[in-house]
């Protein structure tokens, strides 16, 4: 009789992974971010080997430059810079921030939102970037998907800023005190030598604050799907009225009392809201 080969350690770990990937349009995006440094790395240690300038290409084709060395024809190099990171600690904080960033919007938001602002984001930070550098036109390439970080973060501050976090697993800090010391970080550095990053970090930190309590002025067909679901009678939006609770209004609680003051019934509301 014939027997089936146990799987091995491979394809486990590649199952995982999809589980993992497909749990969340934020996990998705790491995920993303971590095979563009791979193939960075490879690339420019072939390049190393080989005597070829791959680096210098890399950072032509998809970092973004100052305005005097930018073009409108490169107008994709305001989303594709978020993609290049210089090392693998920059990497690593941009991957760690967008995970607990993401996760915290996710409360409010649907995935599909979390995941265009933190696009959205970085494209706010790169105009903010190309901008600025008409004051200094000297600055190096811009890397790195700090700018939409940031928006993530400030989206959920603005929603829940006394939510609280946990620095290192040991500090206690409410969330708008977190934000307040990257963003006292990021000013701070503007006459620095990462001046050009920080102002991307700025942008994209003003665009998800603008945008945290309008996320459907961003994404209209959410609009489309809510009118879809009031029209169907087994549709969630029909039990949340049946048990007067309604997202704006929990919203506005959240940002008079935090998270942490809704009922155990708002927070099951806004628990399901996130799986739409």
């Amino acid at each position: 009789m014939g027997r089936a080969m146990p799987p091995n350690d491979f394809s486990r770990g590649y199952t995982s992974l999809r589980a993992w990937m497909r749990e969340s349009q934020v996990h998705l995006w790491i995920f993303v971010l971590a095979v563009c440094f791979v193939v960075q790395t490879l690339a420019e240690v072939l390049g190393w080997a080989f005597g070829l300038d791959v680096e210098n290409n890399l950072l032509r084709l998809f970092a973004l430059h100052p305005l005097h060395a930018w073009q409108l024809g490169e107008v994709w190099t305001l989303v594709t810079y978020g993609f290049l990171h210089y090392g693998f600690m920059h990497l690593l904080l941009n991957a760690l921030m967008l995970y607990f960033a993401g996760h915290m919007l996710k409360t409010f938001w649907l995935d599909a939102q979390v995941s265009r602002l933190f696009v959205l984001g970085m494209a706010a930070g790169g105009i903010a970037y190309v901008l600025a550098s008409l004051w200094s036109p000297g600055w190096p390439p811009l890397v790195g998907a700090s700018g939409g970080v940031l928006a993530l973060l400030l989206a959920a501050t603005r929603l829940s800023p006394s939510m609280p976090v946990y620095v290192f697993g040991i500090l206690r800090l409410p969330l708008w005190g977190v934000s307040l010391l990257l963003l006292a970080v990021s000013v701070s550095g503007l006459q620095g030598p990462n001046a050009g990053g920080n102002f991307a970090h700025l942008g994209g930190a003003l665009a998800g604050w603008a945008l945290a309590k309008s996320p459907t002025w961003l994404f209209p067909e959410i609009r489309w799907i809510s009118k879809r679901r009031k029209k169907n009678k087994g549709g969630h939006l029909q039990v949340v009225a049946a048990d007067g609770l309604d997202l704006d209004t929990i919203l506005d609680k959240i940002g008079r009392v935090g998270y942490d003051g809704l009922t155990a019934k708002e927070k099951a509301f806004l628990a399901r809201y996130g799986k739409k």
